[in-house]
């Protein structure tokens, strides 16, 4: 099954779109014409094998990440343990990529993912950063995300 690439790029921003509204009350806007360093911390990654094979990687910033998982848990980041900020973020990411798999291949395909990890260092990341890259504006702060998708 092949898409083409505006089907891939729509899926993708509805399912970081969606994710966002729903889980952190968060809106959020594609930036397609702004590129540029954003200095993030860490990367949120995922591989998935089914319906389809790719990885998808999350770049964000702190105040991005503080602002997402404040709104999740109704409270503030300093109260919060390093285990919840980041499971709070890696689930995130596991909804987000089932809702892009939705988004792109259907429902009625059973959908299977690795468990979402965190990356220190771009170093780490194994295969190809990803084929697609996304930039995107949460009420003021940038993060990218970057996608392979294997045909």
């Amino acid at each position: 099954m092949s898409f083409d690439q505006q089907k891939i790029i729509r899926a993708f921003n509805d399912a970081v779109i969606e994710t966002f509204a729903e889980m952190a009350f968060i809106d959020v806007v594609p930036e397609p014409h702004r590129e540029g360093k954003i200095s993030y911390t860490g990367i949120m990654g995922l591989e998935f094998s089914r319906p389809g094979r790719g990885h998808i990687l999350f770049y964000m910033t702190k105040d991005c990440k503080k602002e997402l998982v404040e709104n999740i848990y109704g409270e503030e980041w300093i109260r919060l343990s390093d285990m919840e900020i980041d499971d709070c973020l890696l689930e995130i990411l596991n909804v987000l990529a089932g809702d892009f798999l939705k988004n792109l291949f259907g429902e009625k395909d059973k959908v299977v993912m690795s468990f979402p990890r965190l990356y220190f260092d771009e170093e780490n990341i194994p295969g190809n950063p990803g084929q697609f890259r996304f930039v995107y504006n949460a009420e003021g702060a940038l993060f990218f995300a970057r996608l392979s998708l294997e045909n």
